[in-house]
């Protein structure tokens, strides 16, 4: 552990003269942040309100043609939805063990 102090004496003297120069250099001769609180110019409407507007009115802009639908080929669309049918209802707690006892839950 010694030798191996000795060995990295130097590089460990200039690291440490180069940290406390980096600090006193920050502490005393860097300039001050801003200030947290700043006057700022505050609009009458804020930006997301101006830019919900703007895609307001560009949705207003749209016409939309509804000559699609006297069109034959969408006329001519057929429909091939099949019904649905009611199955019935299973067990009231399908994780019950088999053969187990069903409780119905009574409702007050």
């Amino acid at each position: 552990m010694i030798d191996l102090f000795k060995k990295f004496k130097t590089v460990i003297i200039v690291v440490l003269v180069i940290a406390i120069a980096f600090v006193v250099y920050s502490y005393f001769f860097a300039k001050p942040a801003e200030p947290v609180l700043s006057a700022q110019e505050v609009s009458a409407v804020p930006s997301v309100d101006q830019d919900l507007i703007a895609i307001l009115l560009q949705l207003k802009s749209i016409k939309l043609d509804d000559a699609i639908f006297s069109d034959p080929a969408f006329k001519s669309l057929q429909d091939f939805s099949q019904e649905l049918v009611q199955e019935p209802v299973g067990r009231n707690n399908p994780f019950a063990p088999l053969g187990a006892k069903q409780l119905t839950p009574q409702v007050r």
